[in-house]
């Protein structure tokens, strides 16, 4: 009798491949599939990205709120959610609130004079925060590299100069003010008080007591000193000795903005009565404190006219109700808060 053998007939073979294939199919479509594994743990991912990010913006919306609560302030600019769902696509990108700037954070003005920079854009920084008493304030970070001139050849020349330096210097920062953005600009050193975004003492003067006042003593000729030709009077017609830029300067110092690594002008006037230098201040490229004399007297009688040019910053009374901060971080030049309104 013969023994039968026992095998698998090609029949079973195929069924048994086309079972395999149809149960690695369904293992691959639950794995990569439109419904898979992996894309539900990839939209998980991402539903948790925008969920961190609106938990962020409404934090920051809630102590940017409780901030204008604590001093007193309603309106100003929110921070604005996404809807729940949206894409990254809206071109309306989140605004940032103006009472959250602080001194030292750098903004990307637009001055509105096209020749300057990138398309009129300046640089600038955060002088003094919007809660500050002296409102938003931003100062150019570096000089906006325009040279202003003070002085003369003549004595005349040289005190007429000095005489009106604040003003001119106050005037020149007016070129710079882009009303869309700002209500009002004076150059650096001077008095930065405001009311309804104005600077209302920019072109007084501060005396050795902190008061203010529209003038400060003339300066007289020592005695014993022999007067100038046509001189019937010690009175040398030159205003004294301002303290105009101490307030700028304790803001800058501290916030490290002082130094440019570029000379500029400060709108603040310095008498040296020992030997009656008539000086316009300003910050050296290196940071020091500097006296520059536009016109001199000497003890026999003999006068000099100095002209001397210096760089240029201007301070900017920036509008907080109607802008708003659309990028940037405000940590470097590179990443400048950019204005939109």
């Amino acid at each position: 009798m013969k023994k039968q053998r026992k095998g698998i007939t090609l029949i079973a073979l195929v069924i048994t491949i086309i079972i395999l294939l149809i149960l690695s199919g369904i293992t691959l479509n639950l794995t990569i599939g439109q419904k898979g594994i992996i894309t539900r743990a990839q939209e998980a991912g991402k539903n948790y990205q925008e969920a961190t990010k609106r938990e962020e913006q409404e934090l920051a919306n809630f102590w940017a709120e409780s901030e204008n609560i604590i001093h007193g302030n309603n309106g100003g600019g929110t921070i604005t959610t996404p809807p729940e769902g949206g894409d990254n696509t809206d071109p309306e990108e989140p605004t940032i609130n103006i009472s959250t700037l602080k001194t030292g954070d750098y903004i990307k003005y637009d001055t509105g004079v096209s020749t300057l920079g990138e398309n009129g854009i300046m640089i600038c920084r955060v002088l003094y925060s919007k809660n500050s008493e002296y409102g938003l304030q931003i100062i150019s970070d570096k000089t906006t590299g325009e040279v202003v001139t003070l002085g003369g050849n003549t004595w005349e020349e040289g005190k007429t100069s000095y005489n009106g330096a604040i003003k001119t210097l106050n005037d020149k920062a007016l070129k710079y003010v882009n009303t869309e953005y700002a209500y009002d600009g004076r150059c650096v050193g001077s008095i930065p008080t405001v009311s309804n975004g104005m600077f209302v003492d920019k072109n007084k003067l501060r005396d050795s007591e902190g008061n203010i006042r529209d003038i400060i003593d003339t300066v007289s000729v020592p005695m014993g000193w022999t007067l100038p030709t046509g001189w019937a009077s010690r009175d040398t017609g030159c205003y004294n000795t301002d303290m105009n830029y101490g307030t700028d300067e304790t803001a800058l110092r501290e916030a490290d903005m002082w130094t440019t690594g570029i000379t500029y002008w400060l709108a603040s006037r310095c008498v040296y009565s020992i030997n009656m230098n008539i000086c316009v201040r300003q910050v050296s490229y290196r940071g020091a404190l500097s006296d520059i004399y536009l016109c001199n007297l000497n003890s026999v009688g003999y006068t000099k006219g100095n002209s001397y040019e210096s760089g240029f910053r201007p301070c900017i009374s920036l509008k907080s109700d109607n802008i708003r901060i659309t990028g940037g971080d405000g940590m470097s030049e590179e990443t400048a808060y950019t204005i939109g309104k």
